[in-house]
């Protein structure tokens, strides 16, 4: 059965299609005839990471609302751009990274890589421009209104410290600053780019390559996510 959100104007299937190689992924999906609709896809990796639940883990999926298959991971459209042999997917755990096409079962890896399809029920509106440099010192995220810091603090610092620093800073007349959540963070990842995997043309990212999140994880409290502009949104 398909499964609604309303809230990103998606439809999912519910259960998925099991484990299989990549390419079978793709002609799966475009073959598949679910609900009485036969407009199905891979899901982009920005699609895959918006129904990861990171409450839970093994699945990081809302149980019920989504059947739990004993899947690794999940295929998505986007290959990597500088190793077409590797795709971003996310994985039970809770995270996304980009991985070898050969890791899963099927392609003689020792990994289950599952497909879960995806269609719109909401085309969403053109916005002209991802964001804009308001010249501040400041970026805005036009699809999503947040506000970000344009050039990033780039010493290294714990986890904690990240939380006071962002809960402390003054900027542009601001003092609402704060760490973001993980899918916040993620938001701005561009798949399409490598080495920093942001924009540089926003953002000045080129000294500092990972970052934190403020989003822990489920009963270990000693660990949080953070994204990886080298390579992967990790741990």
């Amino acid at each position: 059965f398909p499964v609604t959100i309303p809230r990103t104007g998606l439809m999912w299937q519910q259960s998925d299609g099991g484990e299989m190689r990549y390419d079978q992924a793709l002609i799966y999906c475009d073959s598949l005839t679910l609900g009485g609709f036969n407009n199905w896809r891979l899901p982009s990796a920005h699609e895959a990471f918006s129904i990861v639940n990171l409450q839970n883990t093994n699945p990081a999926l809302d149980t019920k609302v989504f059947t739990n298959t004993g899947a690794e991971y999940w295929w998505t459209a986007d290959k990597q751009v500088s190793d077409t042999n590797k795709v971003w997917v996310t994985n039970s755990g809770g995270g996304i990274g980009n991985h070898l096409k050969t890791e899963t079962i099927s392609a003689g890896g020792n990994k289950k890589f599952h497909v879960k399809a995806v269609r719109i029920i909401n085309f969403p509106q053109v916005i002209e421009s991802h964001f804009t440099d308001n010249g501040n010192g400041t970026i805005t995220d036009n699809l999503t209104n947040l506000i970000w810091q344009k050039s990033p603090y780039i010493d290294t610092i714990t986890w904690e410290s990240a939380l006071t620093y962002a809960d402390t800073l003054k900027l542009v007349g601001y003092a609402d600053w704060r760490l973001p959540n993980i899918k916040e963070l993620q938001s701005i990842n561009d798949e399409k780019l490598v080495n920093p995997s942001i924009n540089i043309i926003y953002f000045d990212v080129t000294a500092a390559k990972k970052y934190w999140s403020s989003t822990t994880l489920p009963n270990q409290v000693t660990k949080a996510w953070y994204l990886n502009t080298l390579i992967v949104t990790g741990k």
